[in-house]
């Protein structure tokens, strides 16, 4: 193992270890900051023997800057695919604005943020499947194939020509159709049901809609809740395989 080797295995280091902070289910608190450093190291030692990439000796300056650009490419990767994780949480906030869970918030700890009640709920599930499918293989495969598109030597133009950007912004849109999707038919029900209780509160003042309508409206909402739950399920394959996706023409697009 001569200094090639060990520039390398920084390099690789380096980008395996940022992909494990920004990639979803990996940059969760859930999982310790011991484990993941020791699972991009022994990662980056096993790719280190298998990437065919030789580093002869390199300036300081320019391995700050492979070291930089190594960092950016792990972050993009995983934002990528945690925008679109993202829209599992958003579904589950549209849902609890429309039901009047958005008052009992709770700490997230995989996003880090407050979340409602359906919202983290939905998260859960959606780690569940993710596992299930063995999800995390495919995202611990998907870094490890950038390396074949990506070399560790070459600086990426790309990201000053707008393909790159666009592409997020792509992704961005994604999140919101595919959170939209989750949520509308809960909330689209909702509001019907919101304009039920108004005319029934118009036609009928004497009654006190005040104490009926949040009730009912919980009521409905877990009956709904057991008859979507399938296709809640289907959208996850959807936003999973989009997601795949989306690391992979990512990926191409950087390495062009």
């Amino acid at each position: 193992m001569d200094i090639s080797f060990w520039l390398s295995a920084l390099l690789i280091f380096v980008r395996i270890s940022s992909f494990m902070v920004s990639a979803p289910l990996f940059s969760g608190r859930q999982i310790p900051n011991q484990y993941k450093v020791g699972l991009s190291v022994a990662l980056s030692f096993l790719c280190a023997g298998v990437v065919d990439e030789p580093i002869e000796s390199l300036s300081q300056w320019m391995l700050m800057v492979l070291i930089l650009k190594e960092f950016l490419v792990g972050i993009v990767l995983g934002l990528v695919a945690s925008i679109l994780f993202y829209s599992v949480q958003m579904a589950g906030a549209l849902i609890d604005l429309q039901i009047g869970f958005a008052m009992a918030t709770m700490f997230d700890p995989t996003f880090q943020t407050s979340t409602q009640l359906t919202g983290r709920f939905k998260n859960i599930l959606a780690i569940l499947v993710l596992l299930s499918i063995n999800g995390h293989h495919l995202l611990i495969q998907g870094v490890l194939a950038s390396f074949d598109w990506i070399s560790l030597q070459s600086l990426i133009p790309d990201w000053t020509d707008g393909r790159l950007s666009s592409f997020v912004l792509e992704s961005v849109k994604q999140m919101f159709m595919i959170g939209f999707l989750m949520a509308a038919p809960i909330t689209g029900t909702m509001f019907i049901v919101d304009i039920a209780i108004g005319i029934l509160s118009r036609t009928v003042p004497q009654l006190n809609i005040l104490s009926i309508a949040p009730p009912l409206k919980i009521m409905l909402y877990f009956v709904l809740y057991m008859f979507l739950l399938p296709s809640f399920i289907y959208l996850l394959n959807i936003l999973f395989e989009t997601m795949f996706g989306s690391m992979s023409s990512i990926m191409k697009i950087m390495g062009a």
